[in-house]
């Protein structure tokens, strides 16, 4: 057996998220199948992160164990051949034995973006959230700043999340405008060495609520002092976020 390391992108739209579930069709247990049509046995995929019904990835990666001869750079070719149109994985290769999708990744990176207009575009509809009201970008970077650095995200992290330690470093914020197909868009990029469950949809339905005017950067200072998830905004919807990128150090 021989460990295989790689990236997958995918359109969560359809999947009821990445990891594998009894109540729908995942994006792992897609995987999983296409390993068996490929080499006949069964390999459990790890992945590095758990995305949510919606949400989307460019750089997720995962790791798998096989017997099969099939050479470690081919399988990205050989597992498409197989895979729903809306997973593509971009690179195969092999891996230590050591390395771990999750445990061994030193950062992540989220990108969220926003279809800013008063009339929402269809053909965007899948990928972004669509907020109507004009929103300050300038304000709402200014309040961005409230999350940069090593912090309890306690009231940032959504009911269900495991127990466990809710101290994260979040190292880059950053918010900025652009155009596709017509419209315009905010978009969002924030990593960290880790996340919560849904902590960046939340960091975002706050920071849109700063755009609005709704809420001040005092405010978010505020609640993440307070620490209670239930006086914190409603998270943002799950179709704009998408996982870019994971950085593994040495590996």
């Amino acid at each position: 057996m021989r460990p295989i390391a790689f990236l997958v992108a995918y359109d969560g739209t359809n999947w009821c998220g990445s990891q594998r579930q009894k109540n729908g069709r995942s994006v792992q247990g897609e995987l999983e199948a296409a390993i068996q049509k490929i080499t006949g046995t069964f390999s459990p995929v790890t992945l590095a992160g758990r995305t949510d019904a919606g949400v989307h990835a460019t750089g997720q990666c995962g790791r798998f164990e096989t017997a099969s001869c099939v050479p470690d750079e081919r399988f990205s070719l050989a597992l498409n051949t197989k895979l729903d149109n809306s997973i593509r994985v971009t690179r195969s290769w092999g891996c230590a034995p050591e390395f771990h999708p999750r445990f061994s990744a030193v950062e992540r990176t989220y990108r969220y973006t926003i279809l800013h207009a008063p009339v929402a575009n269809p053909l965007l509809a899948r990928i972004t959230g669509w907020v109507r009201e004009p929103l300050d970008v300038e304000r709402m970077t200014q309040a961005s700043a409230v999350f940069i650095g090593e912090h309890d995200f306690v009231a940032w992290q959504s009911a269900g999340s495991p127990n466990g330690p809710t101290v994260r470093n979040l190292t880059k914020l950053k918010i900025g405008r652009t155009r596709a197909l017509g419209t315009d868009l905010v978009e969002i990029e924030i990593a960290a060495n880790a996340f919560l469950y849904q902590m960046v949809r939340n960091i975002v339905g706050a920071l849109i609520e700063v755009g609005r005017g709704t809420l001040e950067t005092e405010d978010l200072q505020l609640l993440m002092e307070g620490r209670d998830r239930t006086k914190c905004p409603a998270p943002a919807p799950p179709q704009g976020l998408c996982l870019e990128s994971i950085s593994y150090g040495n590996y």
